[in-house]
Formats: structure tokens, C-alpha cells, sequence
């Protein structure tokens, strides 16, 4: 394997001496005679010279480089908030990188690891897991950015994402105006504070007289198929489910279809999320619409201009609103 270039080689080529490289690619070719510039420039180009990212990181004690941890890299939602952080940064001069935490504790750990070793501008995690390494991260550093799911009790860092309880009480009481009967939410784990958060404000939004069912599951198709069918195949009554996001309403409308259910006549169906993908396959999906595209500049703001690190939780709540499609 050929390896590549360096300073010494672009240097040697150029004639001159390693000190005028370094300055020309650390940000001062104004000091260079424009005769030696050129003669750098024609070099690196015939090399194929880049300066390596990880010098310069270790120089500033700082990299480019931003790294996102997602819990799920198939969530469409995670996703999008994922490219919409990666354009806002990519406009003022910073790269991101995907890691996907996979909802395990010892993964984001790891990943926490080398986002240290890269020097990372700043860590930006969808979905955190309180872990000891975690918290002893975000009590050194104020480069940690929580997103659509809050920092555990006693973490001071950001947060970046819609008020969950704001938004479940919205749909609660849109149920409770339209007279919705056996209600039900289909919700996340309650260890995450975004689920409980659409629960208790789902729950208060319903009044005292509102009765739920809660069922736990994961934020994909298949919890929400599997529970959905197990919900629907127990009672012949009509439900009214309140989901805890789009992959979950999916799953829910397959079982119903197997069943031979429709949406709404024999089921009632909610999301949340409004994922990219309604629009094409399930135009009819009433949701919790939470713009993916508003993250973006929110967090390369955050990155740009840290708080203190003694300042209090911060708080930047993008808006939401309910979609009313045919579902519910």
C-alpha cells in the first residue's frame, strides 16, 4: 500500500522549506511570497497532498468534526434530523459523523470513546442512555448537545427537541373533544423522559373521566405490529390508539389490515413524528408533526456558540402541530 504524502514530500518538491508548507496549509499564506505559493500549491496538487485532520486536531485540541449518535439509524425521523444537522453545519465549514448507537448502553459508551479520540467539536446524541460514562463526559466538557430525548437528572448540557408533554396534551384532548372511546397509548419505553412526557400529557389531556390503556413497546414497526395485534384481537370494541411515532402507527395499520380492520371506521390511529414517508405511503396518517428541519440550525447554533458550562439546562424547543388527516 502506497502511503500518503506528507508535509516533508510536498516540501522536497517545492523546494522549500517544511516550516512555508505548514504555514501555507495552517491559514497564513498571506505571510508567503506569492512566487513560493504558487510553487506549494503546483506540489500538493501533483502529490495529492491534504493536511491530516488529526495533526490539526491535536495542535487546537479541537477537530471539525462533529459526531451524532442516533439510536436508530432506520428511523426516518431520526434520520432526517440526522441530514438536518448535517447541512446546517456543513454551511459554516463542519463535517458529521453518523454513529449509530443502536440503543445499547455499552455501543454508546464506546462511541463516546472515539468521538474523545477525534477530538470532536461537539457530540450531539438523539436518544441518550444515562450511563456513568456519559455522565462523566458532561461534567468535564460543555461540547454535549441532548436531542428529542432530555439529559438525566443531574446533567447539566442542552436540549434540542418538542415538548413532549405539550404535544401529548394535544392529542388527548383532541380525543376528548371528538368523543374518542378506549383509548389507548402505544407508547415508547418509559425510561426515556420523550415517552413519558407524551404519556402524562396524553393522560391529562383525556380529563379525569379519560381511561387509558398503556402498552409499552419500542419505536419501530414490529413492536408496533406485534402490540397491535395482540390489542386488537383481544376486544371486538372500536380503539382509539395514540402512538408514540409513526413507526409504531405503521405496524398498527398492518395488523389492522390482517384483521380486516379500517382506518377509521373500525380503528382509530394517531403518530407522532410526520415522518418524510407519509406523504407517499400514508397520506392518511392523522400525526404529531415536528419539523426535522428545524434541528439543524438550533444545534450548529449551540456548536458555534456554547453556553457556559455552569449555566443552567438549556432549553430550545422546536414547534409542533397535529396533522388531521382520515386516521383520527
Amino acid at each position: 500500500m502506497t502511503k500518503p504524502p506528507t508535509v516533508h514530500d510536498v516540501a522536497r518538491l517545492s523546494g522549500v522549506s517544511t516550516a512555508t508548507v505548514s504555514r501555507y496549509f495552517g491559514g497564513k499564506a498571506d505571510a508567503i511570497a506569492p512566487q513560493t505559493l504558487e510553487k506549494v500549491k503546483k506540489a500538493a496538487e501533483t502529490l495529492g497532498y491534504t493536511p491530516s485532520e488529526i495533526g490539526r486536531s491535536l495542535r487546537l485540541a479541537q477537530s471539525r468534526v462533529v459526531v451524532m449518535m442516533v439510536p436508530d439509524a432506520t428511523n426516518h425521523f431520526t434520520a432526517d434530523v440526522a441530514s438536518s444537522v448535517e447541512k446546517a453545519l456543513k454551511e459554516v465549514g463542519l463535517s458529521m459523523v453518523l454513529a449509530n448507537a443502536s440503543e445499547d448502553a455499552e455501543q454508546q459508551d464506546r462511541l463516546l470513546v472515539d468521538a474523545l479520540g477525534l477530538r470532536a467539536r461537539a457530540i450531539v446524541l438523539q436518544g441518550a442512555i444515562d450511563t456513568p460514562r456519559l455522565r462523566e463526559i458532561c461534567a468535564r466538557q460543555n461540547n454535549v448537545i441532548f436531542v428529542n430525548r432530555r439529559p438525566a437528572d443531574g446533567i447539566i448540557a442542552p436540549y434540542v427537541g418538542v415538548d413532549n408533554y405539550a404535544a401529548g396534551l394535544a392529542v388527548g384532548k383532541h380525543f376528548l373533544e371528538r368523543g374518542y372511546q378506549n383509548c389507548v397509548a402505544l407508547h415508547g419505553p418509559k425510561s426515556y423522559s420523550g415517552s413519558t412526557e407524551r404519556l402524562e400529557g396524553f393522560i391529562a389531556g383525556l380529563g379525569k373521566s379519560g381511561k387509558v390503556e398503556q402498552l409499552e413497546g419500542n419505536y419501530t414497526m414490529e413492536s408496533g405490529y406485534e402490540r397491535g395485534r395482540a390489542l386488537l384481537t383481544s376486544s371486538r370494541a372500536k380503539q382509539s390508539i395514540f402512538c408514540g411515532n409513526d413507526m409504531i402507527a405503521y405496524g398498527v395499520h398492518r395488523a389492522a389490515m390482517e384483521l380486516k380492520l379500517r382506518v377509521p371506521e373500525d380503528l382509530i390511529l394517531m403518530g407522532f413524528d410526520d415522518n418524510r414517508l407519509n406523504e407517499w405511503l400514508a397520506p392518511w396518517l392523522s400525526t404529531v408533526t415536528v419539523p426535522a428541519a428545524d434541528f439543524g440550525p438550533a444545534i450548529t447554533r449551540l456548536i458555534i456558540h456554547p453556553p457556559a458550562a455552569t449555566t443552567a439546562n438549556l432549553d430550545i424547543l422546536v414547534p409542533f402541530a397535529i396533522k388531521y388527516r382520515s386516521s383520527a
